[in-house]
């Protein structure tokens, strides 16, 4: 069997040529089966005398799949010729050439490949050979391209994308047939498109003159050659037909795709004759990016994106407690970015909340699944929104993902008409786009905008209440961390009015401006981003200080508390206290730590004093700070360290070499963020921030000595309460 594609700018005769080659295959005692891969599904017209035929993607809409069977989309046409059109979208909504795709996988499953054929046609659409309408470029498909195109600069410009696009997918394998000239009768046709093929070494297989015959035949819904066989016209087809049969019986007449560059295509508008590449390449054509690296350029770090801007904006959206967050994607997608958050919650121990108040109850989804792709979600969308509103929601974030971005749902169209209907109800739109947006920091963020324009930018700050900033649940490990700021904050007599992105209501974003001081919990690219969303959107600035973490950020803290509120007596007492407990508990644990060596490697934590400060206050020596190279997409910048005198800080620094330094330098301990586990004979520690106030600090530290009491290999195995599982040996050390 072969198999070859027809491909063509629109409107340029494809559907015409390929049955009228059907036609002559099947005149020739071959069998044929014509695929239309054309949303307009008219290439079987002609072949089926003008009757209609379910297209595959209609019946894969409507019927369910163990329904389905391949005789309902596979008709009978002239000459036995087996029909099948993919069909499309309705304009303007969906995705065509993801409809390509999925026809392509129907027939598949339902047995095609089963069927005795001995050639099989595919009519393409050529304007744009995206990845679904490329598909028959792909080897398991096509055998042999033709293309069809007349003098027409653009018809010729459509060409030679399609070889560009055979060029990506033939991996140096000869797949083009050859050139059909369907002529327009405009002046010096034949000289423009002879000049093309000899550009790029094809030849033209036929000249089909332009002809009444044509238009004749179709209005009587009929190929040319069953109602004209002994035209000139039909002579010209033919040619295109007894081509293929040699391909078939020599498939070493097919020939290397060498596109032309839009230089060379606009010598071949201007008239002038374009000496061929050689070898097919296309000079200021996509270029392999491996192939120019550079030899041993200096590391840096790329833009990976772990998880999606989607995802990150689920997560910032589904916060606000009494919302609902509706994910405008596949049911996979959405089971995904609502079990980053739950799996966050069981990590820390907060059972209860999926008793009391189960946060993926919060988030729904649309489930989107292949059909919809294709078709559009519009419908999908309004249809949730419509159902959750019976059940009593009144509050709706709509996040889109990647699917709905490419096929062009306009959700702001469909969440705009049902606010209309219900002004009563609020409703947001987020249109993250998956991918195409960003990654999880961009999504986070904009859910940050999105939440933020529920403010009440009117509200005077009052009473002695603190607003927290870019809380979130990848910084909680232990359920008695949950409680350090609010305990904190108490202590200086003080109140949190909103924890912004982090478990809140509605009514504590909208009053959110009561609060008298702003502080982010963390320093990072998440955090400075929310901040600056709030600075931009309602005008309030976040403290240069984080929430304190440690003794000397704690004296500031404390500093600026008794400033504000006027009780600078009682924050010097709180300091006081704190310190006698901080200092009385380093003092036990310094007699296990003392003199040990620490390497400490940071990717992702920004603002490590706190580390420093409690390293060296256990008399602990400091043998490597490293940090990994900031991104420069994300304009990622740290802030300087307080001790940069005194200790030395490696920047740029690749996580990947951790081996060779802790070879050399021979630390007992690696504190460390990327995630390194490979390295066994040296005791390791992650670490994040480690909470706020001092206590939490005093945990990390307890922490880190009973990590260290268990022999390096066997360290993972210690409990939180300094017990090695399985071991006794080492408890209470």
């Amino acid at each position: 069997m072969i198999q070859i594609a027809v491909y063509g700018k629109g409107g340029i005769g494809k559907s015409t040529v390929s049955a009228n080659i059907s036609y002559a295959l099947a005149d020739m005692g071959k069998k044929v089966m014509q695929i239309g891969c054309d949303p307009k599904h008219d290439s079987t017209r002609a072949l089926l005398n003008g009757r209609n035929q379910t297209t595959v993607l209609s019946y894969i809409r409507d019927t369910p799949p163990f329904d389905r069977r391949l005789g309902d989309v596979v008709l009978d046409g002239l000459k036995g010729i087996s029909c099948v059109e993919a069909g499309g979208p309705e304009p303007g909504i969906g995705c065509a050439g993801r409809g390509i795709l999925s026809t392509f996988d129907t027939l598949k499953r339902l047995g095609v490949d089963g069927m005795d054929i001995d050639v099989k046609v595919y009519d393409v659409l050529g304007d744009v050979v995206c990845g679904g309408f490329a598909v028959p470029l792909r080897n398991e498909y096509a055998d042999g391209v033709y293309l069809v195109t007349s003098g027409e600069f653009m018809s010729l410009y459509a060409a030679n994308n399609i070889l560009k696009g055979i060029r990506n997918f033939d991996k140096g394998i000869p797949r083009v047939a050859g050139i059909i000239m369907n002529c327009r009768g405009m002046e010096n046709e034949h000289n423009a498109v002879e000049r093309f093929a000899e550009a790029v070494c094809l030849p033209i297989v036929a000249r089909v003159p332009r002809s009444k015959l044509f238009a004749e035949a179709e209005k009587k819904g009929a190929p040319l050659l069953h109602l004209f066989p002994d035209s000139d016209e039909a002579a010209e087809l033919r040619k295109i037909a007894e081509n293929a049969v040699s391909i078939l019986e020599d498939p070493s007449m097919l020939l290397e795709s060498k596109p032309l560059d839009d230089g060379q295509m606009g010598r071949i508008a201007a008239g002038e004759s374009v000496c061929p590449n050689p070898d097919g390449a296309v000079p200021d054509g996509p270029v392999c990016r491996t192939c120019v690296r550079k030899k041993g350029s200096e590391k840096k770090r790329e833009k990976l994106v772990a998880s999606c801007a989607a995802a990150g904006a689920v997560y910032g959206c589904s916060t606000v407690t009494d919302s609902v967050t509706v994910i405008h994607g596949p049911r996979s997608c959405a089971h995904i970015m609502s079990s980053s958050r739950n799996l966050s919650e069981i990590r820390r121990g907060r059972r209860r909340m999926f008793i009391d108040d189960p946060q993926f109850m919060r988030i729904d989804s649309t489930d989107m699944d292949d059909t919809v792709s294709v078709f559009g979600g519009a419908d999908l969308i309004e249809q949730k929104i419509r159902d959750l509103i019976q059940e009593g929601c009144t509050r709706f974030f709509i996040v889109t993902t990647c699917v709905s971005g490419i096929i062009g749902d306009n959700v702001i169209d469909v969440i705009t008409a049902l606010s209309n209907l219900h002004p009563n109800l609020y409703f947001r739109v987020v249109e993250a786009d998956g991918n195409i947006m960003g990654d999880w920091e961009d999504g986070y963020t904009e859910a940050a905008d999105a939440v933020a324009d529920m403010i009440d930018r009117n509200i005077e700050a009052s009473g002695k209440c603190v607003n927290l900033i870019a809380e979130r649940y990848f910084f909680r490990i232990n359920e008695d961390k949950d409680d350090d700021a609010v305990a904190l904050l108490k202590q200086f007599g003080l109140k949190v009015n909103c924890r912004f992105m982090y478990e809140t209501d509605m009514d504590s974003i909208v009053n959110f401006k009561r609060g008298t001081l702003n502080y982010m919990v963390n320093d990072d690219a998440m955090a400075r981003g929310v901040a600056k969303v709030l600075e931009r959107k309602i005008g309030i600035k976040a403290e240069e200080d984080l929430l304190p973490c440690g003794m000397y950020e704690l004296s500031r803290f404390a500093e600026r508390i008794g400033e504000t509120f006027d009780m600078r007596e009682e924050a010097a007492e709180i300091v006081k206290r704190e310190e006698a407990e901080y200092r009385s508990a380093i003092s036990e644990l310094r007699k296990r730590l003392e003199g040990k060596k620490v390497f400490i490697e940071s990717c992702y934590i920004h603002s490590i004093d706190w580390l420093i400060e409690l390293i060296r206050d256990l008399g602990m020596e400091i043998v490597f700070i490293g940090f990994a190279p900031e991104r420069e997409w994300k304009a990622e910048k740290r802030r300087e360290s307080r001790f940069e005198g005194e200790f030395k800080f490696t920047k740029d620094y690749w996580p990947d070499d951790i081996r060779i330094d802790t070879d050399r330098l021979r630390p007992d301990i690696i504190i460390g963020d990327s995630g390194r586990s490979d390295i066994t004979d040296v005791h390791h520690m992650s670490f994040v921030r480690a909470g706020v106030g001092v206590k939490c600090v005093i945990r990390f530290a307890r922490e880190m000595a009973d990590i260290m009491a268990a022999p390096p290999v066997e360290g993972w195995r210690i409990t939180g309460k300094g017990e090695m599982m399985g071991d006794e040996r080492y408890a209470g050390n």
